[in-house]
């Protein structure tokens, strides 16, 4: 009797393991306003405008950050503005874009859906914030552009207005992710 008992606790003890290994449903997150879309066929804008988010359209991205396979993309990157030596960070000036292909956008596209969007855990310190951040716009055959916001200072985050992934503890964006948006399209030194 004993060993049924221990069997059954052993049972018991490892589905609640199973259960808590099973990828956790994606980081919900509350958009920032104002939002922006960006369409690649329009290219970049020279400013955000004071966008603080991306808005997409007629496609279902609370699963998945973006789809795949897209036909074309672009990246934005915009940083604060200087005047007189000092910096504006709401303006959110564009400083880098570039275009890219399709074999470079399914690339990139298939970087981003390896990121794991699992929500935050934990305390996490994170660099100054100093207002850089990029758009990336895919462009599809058959749904509209999708877009996503990369807050590349600060915490490190991606999103597509609906869910989102953090830069801490998360191999799969600061290795793969980050490395390739930087050799594609630098940031600022």
């Amino acid at each position: 009797m004993r060993s049924k008992t221990l069997v059954a606790l052993v049972v018991i003890v490892l589905s609640g393991c199973a259960s808590s290994t099973v990828s956790a449903s994606p980081w919900r997150i509350t958009p920032r306003q104002p939002q922006i879309h960006v369409q690649v066929s329009s290219g970049c804008p020279a400013t955000l405008a004071q966008a603080q988010d991306v808005k997409n359209a007629g496609v279902a991205l609370d699963k998945k950050l973006i789809p795949l396979n897209p036909q074309s993309g672009q990246i934005c990157r915009f940083g604060p503005s200087y005047a007189n030596g000092q910096a504006n960070v709401a303006a959110g000036t564009l400083y880098r874009a570039r275009q890219l292909d399709l074999s470079t956008a399914r690339r990139l596209a298939s970087v981003i859906d390896s990121i794991s969007t699992a929500a935050p855990q934990g305390v996490t310190s994170c660099p100054a914030d100093i207002g850089s951040a990029s758009i990336i716009a895919f462009s599809y055959a058959d749904i509209p552009d999708v877009d996503v916001w990369y807050s590349d200072s600060g915490c490190r985050t991606l999103d597509n207005g609906l869910i989102g992934a953090f830069e801490p503890g998360n191999p799969s964006f600061y290795q793969s992710f980050e490395s390739l948006i930087d050799e594609l399209s630098p940031g600022r030194p």
